[in-house]
């Protein structure tokens, strides 16, 4: 799998933990449903978020992941690319919100 290939759509959400939900397009076919949440821990770019799969909760409150990826080394690929693009699109997101130019705008990694 040619990770390069996958496009990635972000979409910024203001809400307390939820910061944005993702959507992969890996060409024949889109997971919809990636969510950027808060953590307790930091992530490997030091901020205290993560990024989640998408689940579907049983009817005991358990949550199960509907996207998994056995290749550790695919999936730790896919989610820098993620994030990638996550912050880019905070960087957008943040110029438009609030009238920024790139001269004044600082950057996020």
């Amino acid at each position: 799998m040619d990770i390069e290939k996958i496009e990635i759509k972000v979409k910024i959400i203001e809400e307390k933990k939820l910061k944005a939900i993702i959507t992969i397009n890996f060409g024949d076919f889109v997971i919809k449903g990636f969510r950027v949440a808060e953590s307790e821990y930091p992530n490997e770019r030091g901020d205290k978020l993560w990024i989640t799969p998408p689940s579907y909760r049983d009817g005991s409150g358990r949550y199960h992941p509907i996207f998994f990826m056995p290749d550790k080394e695919l999936w730790e690929q896919l989610k820098k690319k993620m994030w990638d693009e996550y912050y880019r699109q905070l960087n957008e997101y943040h110029k438009k919100r609030f009238d920024l130019t790139d001269d004044n705008i600082p950057i996020i990694n």
